[in-house]
């Protein structure tokens, strides 16, 4: 069991972002739930790598996580009408560019895997954050940081992908690459 600490709560997360979809609107509890998948979503990764059981599963795992976590706050955003139709564009084309990174690394070492990179995260981060900005009121400020650094993350992690001798999940961002 020790052994699978990082995907039993990465699993968790899994589980408590299906029942975030059951949410109409951002109460409370959605906010509690939600929390717990971003403490989660912190710890899972270095927990593994503190206990070296880091996978292409748990990786993974840890991307359905944060899709779902996310799709079920969009969901109840769109539901409100409080994305404009920019955002949503321009984040999609992100995305997109993220997803493509995972299909260069298939081209190139004949599997999908998607760097997890630097601005990747920062894009999570600003993600976790928006429904607190809508809640202030500062959403455009939020959205355009998610769009931003999703572009950024397109990039980098096609970058990586393209620059690499072989798969390496340590690498996160350009300037590691000088060290390999």
């Amino acid at each position: 069991m020790r052994k699978q600490l990082a995907n039993i709560i990465t699993s968790s997360r899994i589980a408590a972002g299906i029942v975030l979809f059951f949410f109409s609107s951002v109460t409370g509890l959605f906010l509690g739930i939600y929390v717990y998948c971003g403490v989660t979503d912190l710890i899972d990764g270095p927990i593994a790598r503190k206990m070296n059981t880091s996978s292409n599963t748990g990786a993974l795992l840890d991307t359905v996580g944060d899709v779902l976590t996310y799709l079920a706050l969009v969901k109840i955003l769109l539901v409100a009408s409080l994305i404009p139709m920019w955002a949503i564009i321009w984040f999609v084309i992100g995305v997109l560019g993220i997803l493509a990174s995972g299909f260069v690394s298939r081209k190139r070492f004949g599997k999908f895997s998607i760097i997890h990179s630097l601005f990747g995260k920062l894009m999570g981060f600003f993600a976790f954050t928006l429904p607190f900005a809508v809640f202030s009121g500062i959403e455009t400020i939020c959205y355009i940081a998610i769009c931003t650094s999703a572009t950024i993350s397109a990039f980098e992690s096609n970058y990586i992908q393209m620059k690499l001798k072989e798969p390496d999940d340590s690498i996160i961002s350009i300037p590691q690459l000088k060290n390999k």
